[in-house]
C-alpha cells in the first residue's frame, strides 16, 4: 500500500493535526526533525508552546509501544523535557470518554500521527531530540522547512506494506537520517530522565498554564502577602477533582487562591507505565508584596 498522502493513513480526527504540521512550516519559528532507517520513519514538529506533532511509521514486522514520556529533548540550557500525554480522545473499558492517553500500540507496516502535549520550554533552540523504543533511542536530525516538506512529499509515496523496507525507502527516494543508540545495560543510559520521573516511575502532573491570581482588597489593606500552598487532585482528564489549602495566609487570600486555581489553571495528568493516573500533588499560589510607590 503506497502512502498516497500522510492524511490518508491516519484517522479523521488527526487530519487537522497533520495539515497543521505541514502548513506551520511556513512560520519562522517552526522546528522540524526526522529519523529514518529500515525500521522506522519518525518526524516531529513543534506545533505550539505546549505540543509537538509526531508521526510514526513502523516499517518493521513487529508491534511497538510508543509512550509520550519516551519523547525527550534537551534545550539550550542543558535541561531535558519529556512528553506528558497524547492528546487523543478514547473510550475506556467502562465506556467513559477520556481525553488523554499515555501509550499507543503501533502494528508493523502501519502509521499514526500523535499530538504530544507537555510542559515544554526552550523550544527556540532544541539541542537534541530523541524517541526511545524498547532498548534503543532514536535521535532525530533537525530539518529546515524545505527539507521537511520534501521529506513529507516523499513519505506520501512510501509503500509501507512492502516486506523489504530498504526497497520501499529506495523506491520513494528516502535516505536514512538520524542516529541510534542502544542501552549498554547501565543506569547511565537513562540519565536524561533523572529528576523527571519519580523513583516509582511516575511522570507527575504538570501545570500547563498558571495565570497570576490577583490579591484581594483586604490583603492589600493589611499588607498580607506570601504563598498559599494547595493540595490538588488532578484526574485523568486533567481536571481538578479536589483542592484544599494546606498552608494559608489569611481567609480572603486563601479563598482567592483556590478560586484562581480551580477556574484558570490548566493541568496535565500524571502517568506511569503507559497509563494515565489520578494524582494528588501540592502547588503554590504566590501573592507578591505590593510595589513601593
Amino acid at each position: 500500500m503506497a502512502l498516497d498522502a500522510l492524511k490518508r493513513i491516519t484517522c479523521a480526527a488527526l487530519v487537522p493535526l497533520l495539515l497543521m504540521a505541514l502548513l506551520s512550516n511556513a512560520q519562522a519559528n517552526s522546528k522540524t526533525f526526522a529519523f529514518v532507517n529500515t525500521q522506522y520513519a519518525i518526524t516531529a514538529e513543534v506545533a505550539s508552546d505546549k505540543a509537538f506533532v509526531v508521526n510514526f511509521i513502523n516499517l518493521s514486522d513487529f508491534v511497538i509501544v510508543i509512550q509520550p514520556n519516551e519523547f525527550i529533548y534537551r534545550g539550550a540550557s542543558g535541561r531535558f523535557y519529556i512528553g506528558q500525554v497524547f492528546d487523543q480522545e478514547y473510550k475506556n473499558q467502562r465506556g467513559e470518554t477520556q481525553r488523554y492517553s499515555a501509550s499507543y500500540l503501533l502494528k508493523g507496516h502501519s502509521f499514526i500521527g500523535l499530538p504530544i502535549v507537555g510542559s515544554f520550554h526552550e523550544l527556540d533552540k532544541i539541542e537534541e531530540i530523541s524517541v526511545r523504543i524498547g532498548a534503543k533511542r532514536y535521535y532525530m536530525q533537525p530539518l529546515d522547512n524545505i527539507q521537511f516538506e520534501q521529506l513529507a512529499s516523499k513519505i506520501s509515496n512510501l509503500d509501507i506494506e512492502n516486506p523489504s523496507a530498504s526497497a520501499a525507502l529506495s523506491e520513494a527516494n528516502i535516505s536514512e537520517m538520524g542516529t541510534v543508540r542502544t542501552t549498554d545495560g547501565t543506569s547511565d543510559w537513562d540519565n536524561d530522565w533523572q529528576g523527571l520521573l519519580t523513583p516509582e516511575g511516575i511522570n507527575p502532573p504538570k501545570i500547563l498554564e498558571q495565570p497570576d491570581v490577583p490579591a484581594t482588597d483586604e490583603s492589600r489593606k493589611s499588607r498580607t502577602y506570601g504563598r498559599v500552598k494547595i493540595s490538588v487532585l488532578v484526574n485523568k482528564n486533567g481536571d481538578i477533582q479536589d483542592a484544599k489549602v494546606v498552608k494559608g495566609l489569611e481567609k480572603s487570600l486563601d479563598k482567592r487562591a483556590l478560586e484562581g486555581v480551580k477556574n484558570s489553571w490548566i493541568f496535565l495528568p500524571a502517568t506511569r507505565n503507559g497509563e494515565v493516573l489520578d494524582s494528588a500533588f501540592v502547588i503554590e499560589v504566590e501573592f507578591p508584596p505590593p510595589e513601593k510607590k
